[in-house]
């Protein structure tokens, strides 16, 4: 990938994450299935329900030889833990929705049926609540990851992109 391209997948990378993160509204996550590519997603939601069946994993970038660092890292360090998530990204381990659950990832974990209508009941409960209360509810219970955010995804994003021009290189495509 060139470098001006590059430039602007790590731009676009970056704002969106800082913009999820940033949302001034509580965010429910109903995740009804497998979570391997940007499982990141569901688990920056304030509140998280997953399937029983459900499945936490990163896939592409170890696959494909690349450091994950879109956010992913950050995301996975704080909803489980800083050992659990060297040790899953490492070795490219997966995590069930309970194990979420038991570490504090996933708030509830329920038959598959359930997911989407208990995710809309949370979601109803909150928007019933003043706008401006859960406005600020959420911008102060994700300060940690919004400065997280800000800091880490620079580096994370460069170093991505370093692997992968590295692999595009040894793969014949970059010489």
């Amino acid at each position: 990938m060139e470098s001006a391209q590059w430039d602007r997948t790590v731009a676009e990378g970056r704002r969106v994450m800082q913009r999820l993160v940033d949302l001034e509204m509580p965010i429910v996550a109903a995740v009804n299935g497998p979570a391997s590519v940007h499982s990141e997603y569901a688990l920056l939601a304030d509140i998280v329900v997953a399937a029983d069946t459900t499945v936490f994993s990163d896939f592409p970038h170890l696959t494909f030889g690349i450091v994950p660092g879109d956010g992913i890292q950050i995301a996975w360090e704080e909803a489980i833990g800083v050992n659990r998530t060297r040790y899953l990204t490492l070795t490219q381990g997966s995590f069930t929705a309970d194990q979420a659950e038991r570490w504090g990832a996933v708030a509830e974990v329920l038959p598959l049926e359930r997911v989407l209508p208990r995710a809309q009941e949370l979601a109803e409960q909150l928007a019933a609540k003043p706008q401006l209360l859960t406005r600020y509810l959420a911008v102060t219970l994700r300060q940690r990851i919004s400065r997280r955010m800000a800091e880490g995804t620079q580096l994370g994003m460069a170093l991505e992109g370093l692997t992968a021009a590295d692999l595009a290189y040894r793969s014949g495509d970059g010489a």
